[in-house]
């Protein structure tokens, strides 16, 4: 009998699952829900448990199981992973082959928290790829064992950085930058400008919304919070330029990272990332202006695929399917 063949992306904000022969069938917030205790505890994940944020009674907490690429709660993470798999009609009586990604670089004893994780679950037939290899794939880089590629996906918690081929990563960093880091900022900006406290969730939307690297963009939106001073519900119109601050400072971070390891590369690999340039991946590469901005600051050409933040479990998917490369590559 034949199995399924699944790629699994659990990064810290979201969860994806490619399945061979049929695309991406889940993407979900990593995020569980935990209310009530003893035998009344009840669950929510994903979605369901995102909504939650910030208006949970108590007796209710939401948790993130996975924190700058790494398992922190493996209790929640089962729980969570258990429920995506039920989503997408996976049980402990299905024949499942999972390729899982991981960031660069990641040690052994994380490895293992994951092994343990899919165990857990039913699932004992796992390989693990490292993330910029599977998102340079993702994005459609001309990629092979002599082609070199240089790629950055940015993340909700860790961005990946690294100059890749099919025999592997030639150099690579997992940063703890991501997409959280910029809501956090966007956090306490309005509440210097608007004197109004939001919520991680209004300042996503913002970023999604209306985040641009464009100095003299204008794009407005409304939002709604609690007033600083009073306490009560207020709301304010905001413009792209009121977050402009915390996106640049984010994206000269990311910046500044590669341009380092840009530098400390073999110069034939240098020579072939100059004529192909810069992949990006995940959701943070739709912010308006960044393709530009990062082609003013590296000199080199930026390429952006159709859909971003779905370029790791892409890219491991593909893999899967090369039983060459998949044996060269997995960990």
């Amino acid at each position: 009998m034949s199995s399924l063949k699944l790629a699994i992306d659990i990064g810290t904000t979201k969860t994806s699952v490619f399945q061979v022969g049929a695309g991406v069938i889940l993407c979900e917030p990593s995020l569980v829900s935990v209310s009530g205790g003893g035998k009344k505890t009840s669950y929510e994940i994903g979605l369901d448990a995102k909504r939650m944020l910030g208006k949970s009674a108590i007796s209710t907490t939401v948790i993130s199981p996975v924190s700058e690429g790494e398992i922190r709660d493996l209790s929640a993470a089962k729980i969570m992973l258990e429920k995506f798999l039920s989503k997408i009609e996976v049980n402990r009586f299905t024949r499942v082959e999972v390729c899982a990604t991981v960031p660069c670089g990641t040690e052994k004893a994380a490895i293992s928290r994951f092994k343990e994780l899919f165990s857990a679950c039913g699932i004992n037939n796992v390989n693990f790829i490292e993330s910029p290899i599977a998102a340079a794939v993702g994005a459609g880089a001309p990629i092979s064992e002599s082609a070199p590629c240089f790629i950055i996906d940015m993340g909700g918690g860790v961005t990946n950085i690294a100059a890749v081929s099919l025999d592997g990563v030639i150099a690579g960093v997992s940063a703890n930058l991501g997409g959280n880091l910029i809501d956090g900022m966007i956090i306490d900006s309005i509440e210097d400008r608007k004197s109004l406290r939001i919520g991680s969730q209004t300042a996503e939307q913002i970023k999604c919304e209306i985040g641009s690297l464009l100095p003299g963009d204008t794009m407005p939106m409304v939002i709604s919070g609690m007033d600083i001073s009073s306490g009560a519900p207020r709301s304010v119109r905001i413009t792209a330029a009121d977050v402009y601050e915390p996106i640049r400072y984010f994206v000269n971070k990311i910046y500044e990272i590669s341009s380092m390891l840009l530098a400390k590369l073999p110069p034939e690999v240098s020579a072939e990332i100059r004529n192909t340039g810069i992949y990006l991946g995940g959701g943070l590469s739709r912010i308006v202006g960044l393709e530009e901005y990062f082609y003013n600051e590296f000199s080199l050409a930026v390429n952006v695929t159709e859909d971003p933040e779905f370029v790791s479990v892409l890219g491991a998917g593909k893999i899967m399917q090369n039983d060459k490369v998949y044996k060269k590559l997995r960990i």
